[in-house]
């Protein structure tokens, strides 16, 4: 089935979102108001709002523990975004036109990959693969380079950060693979035909007439499965992750504003995820690079 019958009109699926996220910030705003008539103590907001950023005289604008959380999520986020699209579209490609040993290889890998808990995902990767790797690699001079500051932690924090986008990036991999083997998959056979009449060879077709058109149909589940991966961020912080989980379970922890700080972390969730969505329906909508 096309992936054009999978999903709703634009229209209909753009009011749902905005029903969604009308409802959730009406719930969030109604904890916010209201929630001290709820719990025992009375809601402390401005602590949770200080624990994000605060305005140093010297320093400028000067991230907090949840700040540094939400920037660590942000870098997670990119980082395993741009390895698990290279990862996919090569998995993707190869189930699609490769020959039959490839193929196998690469269900191989989506099936182990997608039937493994993440959580064991990650406990592998770090304990097994990354921990020596880790051990011998001086991380130091990953921070001297061009907008380390801004894309990448500290170095004391790269050995868990570079398990986490390893594995991260293998699991969504695996999402993203189906993904584009199925947008390759709904392009019509005619194509690849009228390619090969104009010379085209299979490489220069997939790459200039398949492709292209192929985008058209990864975009609403790329889309859906990049708010899964902002989701998914979260489960690396057993490992010590840095991110804004973890970040949220310290200061809940320190603070005992434990209402505050999760609502707080739920609506850092929230915009990321709904910005995300809004991103992909203005590509979706925009396709003139189709």
């Amino acid at each position: 089935m096309s992936n054009d019958h999978m999903h709703m009109a634009p229209g209909i699926q753009r009011r749902l979102d905005l029903l969604l996220f009308g409802l959730a910030a009406a719930g969030i705003g109604f904890f916010w108001l209201h929630g001290d008539r709820i719990v025992a103590t009375p809601w402390d907001w401005p602590t949770v709002i200080r624990a994000f950023f605060r305005l140093d005289e010297t320093r400028g604008i000067v991230a907090c523990p949840l700040g540094r959380g939400l920037i660590t999520t942000l870098q997670l986020v990119l980082w395993t975004f741009l390895f698990s699209a290279v990862i996919g579209f090569a998995l993707g490609i190869i189930r699609s036109l490769s020959g039959r040993p490839l193929r196998m290889l690469g269900a191989v890998f989506v099936a182990l990959t997608r039937n493994l808990p993440p959580l064991v995902l990650v406990f592998i990767v770090h304990y097994f693969l990354s921990g020596a790797l880790a051990a011998s690699i001086d991380w130091q001079w990953l921070t001297r380079l061009p907008g380390a500051d801004i894309f990448l932690p500290g170095a004391s924090a790269m050995p868990v950060f570079v398990s986490a986008v390893i594995t991260l990036s293998l699991y969504e991999g695996a999402y993203v693979g189906e993904i584009v083997q199925a947008g390759i998959a709904d392009v019509s056979r005619d194509q690849w035909d009228a390619a090969a009449s104009l010379g085209f060879s299979r490489a220069a077709a997939l790459r200039l007439v398949i492709m292209p058109q192929a985008l058209r149909f990864m975009i609403p589940p790329l889309t859906g499965q990049m708010a899964s991966l902002i989701k998914d961020s979260a489960i690396v912080s057993v490992i010590s992750v840095q991110e804004l989980t973890f970040q949220g379970t310290e200061f809940m922890t320190s603070s005992g504003l434990a209402g505050e700080v999760w609502l707080s972390v739920t609506a850092c969730y929230l915009v990321l995820c709904c910005g995300i969505s809004l991103i992909g329906r203005l590509l979706e909508r925009n396709r003139t690079w189709t």
